[in-house]
């Protein structure tokens, strides 16, 4: 008797295995463990593997293959062709001169552009050196005792009477002096004597000498020589020889001139910076700069071996606005466009030269030249007529039929199309300035 594996579809709540105790269980056989698809079943006798394939895992690619078929052929039949044309046209050159007054603060309108008063002061300061020279002399001076051992008569001497002493250096008494005469004490002679100042013959640090004895050589081969004589008991004191440096004229003139300059341009530079390019348009001619203050830190002589000086400048321009010009310029322009022709707006140039400029009233005149460049575009509806259900080659064939095309290029859409569209409404045109 065989033994069976029963299951029920929900299981009960307690399943026995009924097994005999007389024969072991029989074995499955392959072919019921073929009843799980997607399964390997390996044979007890032929060890082999095997795959059962999902049908689904088939029919599913088909599927979407045959949808993907199905929505291609309804877009070639649903999706609306289209052709974009984008033409160049032929460009012209268009050259013409006005003048236009620019004036502070006037409404703008017709040939006049609204000008502005712009200022700016700066201070600018620099060290210079002083080139001048001055040369420092004094000479030197001290006491000095005259004996008369000559006679007992007073002796008189003049100013300016030289005295020399013993290591040759000459000095002078700068006032009249009277030497009393000599006395006898007993059978001795005793010199009469006076204290007198002295100075130096010449500036310079050799005359400070030491207690000396002196001469008069006025007196040089009498009697009188040896007689009279002079005695220092201190040194001489106070000659010297010195350069120092000091200001003169020259220097500042120098100064002022070489800071001018700088001081201007800087000035200038320092207003137009504080102006965007992108807003204002300022000239040359129209900016002027002046020095309103100068102050030198030194005086003329002055001994010094440096001095600074400060200057104060301002700088004034007369400017106006950089799209108040180009909407004068583009209006002026249109109203020279010839009948038929189309101007292109960024092709405009402009160039000008400033005259007349007189900052005091806030006044100048520009010379303006406005070169720009025009074209004409062939009738749309005309352009589409002729380029419908052409072909790519076609279309450029017929397209050079028209004159004021200068380049085109031709797209179609979608990519399968080899043909402009046949209806008109299906062609697109567009016009490129680039």
């Amino acid at each position: 008797m065989s033994t069976r594996k029963v299951f029920d579809i929900i299981p009960p709540k307690e399943q026995k295995e009924i097994v005999s105790p007389e024969k072991p269980p029989k074995k499955q056989a392959f072919a019921e463990k073929l009843i799980q698809p997607g399964k390997v079943v390996v044979s007890e006798k032929a060890p082999k593997a095997q795959i059962k394939l999902n049908k689904k895992a088939i029919w599913w690619p088909a599927l979407t293959i045959l949808v993907l078929v199905c929505l291609a052929g309804a877009s070639y039949f649903l999706i609306k062709p289209e052709a974009e044309i984008s033409i160049w046209p032929k460009k012209t050159p268009l050259v013409v001169e006005t003048q236009v007054s620019v004036i502070k603060n006037a409404s703008q309108g017709g040939d006049i552009i609204a000008g502005e008063i712009k200022t700016q002061e700066c201070s600018s300061s620099q060290e210079f050196p002083a080139t001048g020279v001055k040369s420092l002399t004094t000479k030197a001076s001290g006491t000095i005792r005259v004996y008369n051992a000559y006679s007992t008569s007073p002796q008189t001497l003049v100013a300016t009477t030289r005295f020399v002493s013993d290591s040759g250096k000459l000095f002078r008494i700068p006032q009249k002096i009277v030497i009393p005469g000599a006395h006898y004490e007993g059978s001795k002679l005793i010199p009469g004597e006076v204290d007198t100042l002295v100075e130096a013959g010449e500036a310079g640090e050799e005359y400070n000498i030491g207690p000396s004895t002196f001469s008069l050589p006025a007196m040089a081969g009498t009697s009188r020589y040896t007689a009279f004589y002079a005695k220092s008991s201190s040194p001489m004191t106070g000659g010297s020889k010195s350069q120092i440096t000091q200001v003169t004229d020259k220097d500042l003139s120098s100064a002022q001139e070489f800071l001018t300059i700088i001081a201007l341009a800087n000035c200038q530079k320092t207003l137009q910076a504080s102006l965007s390019p992108e807003e204002y348009v300022i000239n040359d001619e129209a900016l002027k700069a002046e020095i309103v203050e100068s102050n030198p830190l030194a005086k003329t002589g002055q001994e010094v071996d440096k001095f600074t000086l400060n200057i104060k400048a301002k700088a004034t321009a007369l400017v106006f606005k950089k799209s108040d010009l180009e909407s004068f310029t583009k209006a002026y322009l249109e109203s020279k466009v010839p009948e038929g022709k189309q101007l292109d707006g960024n092709s405009i140039v402009i160039s000008y030269l400033s005259q007349d400029v007189d900052l005091s009233k806030g006044k100048m005149v520009l010379n303006v030249e406005i070169s720009a460049e025009i074209y004409s575009t062939p009738d749309e509806n005309s352009l589409k007529e002729a380029v419908k259900s052409l072909r790519p080659d076609e279309v450029a064939v017929s397209l050079k039929k028209f004159s004021e095309i200068n380049d085109f290029q031709v797209r179609l859409w979608p990519f399968w199309i080899n043909k402009t569209p046949a209806k008109t409404e299906s062609i697109i045109v567009k016009l490129k300035l680039d």
